[in-house]
């Protein structure tokens, strides 16, 4: 089982600068965590300029040591400047399927 984290942020205009900068300077460093299989940050078309932080750990072990790190704490200081809640979501992943999913379904036997 993996885990992704999926957190948007909705920064007000003055601080959109201010929270991707405080991002992209830990993508890095977080890529190269133990049990870190991805880490993207994104942007929401639209007058929201919603901010997405999508992460993939290999294990809970691993997610939780992030969320304990320096790292985690400029996501925290990040949050702080949404003009809204942020929205965080965290799943636990059981199974993963790709391409011959897709294949499956459009070409069914």
């Amino acid at each position: 089982m993996s885990i992704l984290s999926l957190i948007k942020i909705a920064p007000t205009p003055e601080n959109r600068k201010e929270v991707l900068g405080i991002l992209n300077s830990i993508k890095g460093p977080t890529q190269a965590m133990h049990g870190c299989l991805a880490s993207d940050i994104s942007m929401e078309d639209g007058d929201d300029g919603v901010i997405m932080i999508l992460e993939h750990w290999r294990t809970w072990e691993d997610f939780t040591c992030h969320i304990r790190s320096d790292l985690y704490s400029r996501i925290l200081e990040a949050m702080e400047l949404s003009r809204k809640e942020p929205e965080i979501c965290f799943f636990e992943v059981t199974a993963m399927k790709g391409m011959e999913l897709i294949e499956a379904v459009r070409n069914p036997k």
